[in-house]
């Protein structure tokens, strides 16, 4: 696993940008291209669809060494292998940001699109850590069921009692919970809404319906493998709670 070290927002109550505004002193990252004002289009050919991209995308490296396309001076520039610190702490990698973004002051207009460019953002990552667990980066040890959910809500719930900055990371953790369950539900697997959705498409390019029978036996059988896996990473939740 990854793990983002270090804050990249200027201050608080301003919307995340993909610019960037400055550099820490020492900064591993300018010195190997990026530059103040750089604005971050790309990191590793994946598009910066908003501001938490900048840390979605640098999450999937396990190296802390990208390849960035950013807007320099009105003109696109292409920067191969921008490096970051990383240090190890078990099966953990730490990235550390090196750098501040420029937050933008709310209005009603950028609310309402940062909104929607999120949101893009976090259905984005469901997909792209299903990819990664699909092939191997990550295992089922890493999966987390509802003891594991509930756990992680519980801890950032007990954080927002304290701050404001607790209140948003409850806020943002149960908006990613939404997604992640709407993306989920409309996979083409059986026993969900994706699989029936995928048998409407076959019996439209058929043009005659499947018999009721075989599709039952094909969700009953989809039900019974998620069941499973359900089984087995509440397991892991449970052995984890317990090591903790």
């Amino acid at each position: 696993g990854v793990v983002i070290v270090g804050t990249i927002l200027t201050m608080d109550d301003l919307i995340a940008t993909n610019k960037v505004l400055y550099f820490n002193e020492g900064a591993i990252s300018q010195q190997t291209g990026l530059k103040e004002n750089d604005e971050i289009l790309s990191i590793d050919g994946k598009r910066v669809l908003s501001g938490i991209d900048v840390s979605f995308l640098m999450t999937r490296s396990d190296d802390g060494i990208f390849d960035m396309t950013v807007r320099r001076d009105g003109e696109k520039v292409e920067l191969k292998d921008v490096t970051f610190k990383t240090t190890k702490e078990g099966k953990y990698t730490h990235i550390e940001y090196d750098f501040v973004i420029l937050g933008a002051k709310p209005t009603v207009l950028n609310v309402i699109t940062n909104s929607f460019k999120q949101t893009a953002s976090m259905a984005r990552l469901v997909w792209l850590s299903l990819f990664d667990l699909v092939t191997g980066q990550y295992g089922l040890t890493d999966l987390s069921g509802p003891v594991g959910t509930v756990n992680i809500i519980a801890d950032v719930a007990s954080s927002a009692v304290q701050s404001k900055e607790g209140l948003i990371a409850t806020l943002n953790i149960m908006a990613f919970i939404t997604i992640n369950i709407g993306i989920f539900n409309l996979m083409p697997l059986p026993a969900l809404d994706g699989g029936r959705l995928f048998f409407l498409v076959i019996e439209g390019i058929r043009r005659k319906p499947i018999k009721p029978k075989y599709e039952g036996i094909i969700h009953g059988a989809g039900l019974a493998l998620l069941l499973l896996l359900m089984l087995v990473v509440t397991f892991n939740d449970i052995v984890n709670l317990i090591k903790n």
